[in-house]
């Protein structure tokens, strides 16, 4: 493929993927290649909003090398894996699709659609877990192409690769996978909502009058009410939601407290991490600014979910502390500051 064809292609798919809600945020990257020695992949911590083709950067398959200033993906090993495995696949993405998240988080190391989807074959099969952008990830995820028979493997506590001949064949992969994970959750009992929904709207009474006296009180930053049927159903718990998937760890928080509807316990339990649940309600989402919170709003979402899947497949098996810990830290000093300073128009 010519090579400013491949570069706005890429572009165009980082829309779609942010359209579609198959990522929040900057969480979740596209490649596509241009020959047998090179690909181009979306940049690092850029908001796919102001991509342009000359953002996009070329990677030699042979070594992952690249020129320029612009960093690639943190995850440019996973899409080589694939070029190097399937000399006939030209395009690849990964996402944080919902109901794919939510079954990474159930243990399977594969699972048969319950019905017939054209790009997934028989088996899907489940990548072991490893820290995001490491080497052990791209082992993990090496091992489970060897295995697959069709066009999309699922990270385990992560998201989903995706690939295909042509960009539409690879998104409708996408799309198929997160039909056929939904079907299966459900048909084995996780009753997950399987169908994407506001989860903003409509407002309870108690929810708007928090989302007032966060107002009236002064606090810095912006906030949303997530009542979300997963969410407000796991409120009633009365447990705290630790992490199943990685990007809740990074940008949600290693921990999030359950509390009863009072701003003197709501607020304070804001500080070291983005949301907090609420008894009966549903959850506080905060961040710097409304994106922000929208983007923890959409992750607190996925984890919910993946609890309840999670749960239907036995105990839930949480990420290891630590491995929380290192990302959250890894998060907020890397990736936060490289988000700000591009919105701000800075070069790197």
């Amino acid at each position: 493929m010519e090579r400013n064809e491949a570069k706005n292609l890429v572009v165009t798919a980082g829309l779609e993927l942010a359209r579609a809600g198959l990522i929040a945020r900057t969480w979740g990257n596209v490649s596509c290649r241009i020959n047998a020695e090179t690909f181009a992949i979306t940049p690092s911590g850029r908001d796919y909003q102001t991509l342009t083709a000359e953002d996009i950067v070329e990677i030699k398959i042979k070594d992952l090398s690249y020129e320029g200033s612009i960093t690639p993906s943190s995850e440019k090993g996973i899409h080589r894996a694939v070029y190097q495995l399937c000399p006939e696949i030209n395009f690849v993405i990964h996402t944080h699709q919902e109901n794919a998240s939510a079954l990474s988080a159930t243990g399977l190391d594969f699972f048969e659609p319950s019905s017939d989807f054209s790009e997934l074959g028989k088996v899907v099969m489940c990548a072991k877990y490893a820290l995001p952008g490491t080497k052990a990830l791209v082992r993990n995820v090496t091992e489970a192409l060897k295995f697959s028979a069709g066009q999309a493997v699922i990270l385990k506590h992560h998201g989903t690769l995706c690939f295909g001949r042509s960009y539409e064949e690879t998104f409708k992969a996408a799309h198929q996978l997160e039909t056929a994970c939904g079907e299966y959750i459900n048909k084995n009992g996780g009753k997950i909502q399987t169908e994407q929904s506001d989860a903003l709207q409509p407002l309870t009474a108690e929810a708007k009058a928090l989302q007032t006296a966060w107002t009236a009180s002064g606090q810095q930053g912006h906030i949303l009410i997530n009542t979300d049927f997963d969410v407000k159903r796991f409120s009633r718990l009365s447990s705290d939601l630790r992490p199943l998937l990685d990007d809740f760890a990074q940008i949600v928080g290693t921990k999030i407290k359950t509390v009863e509807n009072d701003t003197g316990l709501i607020f304070p339990a804001l500080k070291p991490v983005s949301a907090v649940m609420v008894r009966d309600i549903g959850a506080v989402c905060w961040g710097k600014n409304e994106m922000d919170a929208e983007a923890a709003s959409m992750i607190l979402r996925k984890n919910c979910k993946a609890y309840f899947a999670a749960s239907a497949f036995g105990c839930p098996k949480y990420i290891k502390p630590l491995e929380c810990v290192l990302m959250r830290r890894e998060y907020l000093k890397k990736y936060s500051k490289m988000t700000e300073k591009n919105r701000s128009g800075e070069k790197r």
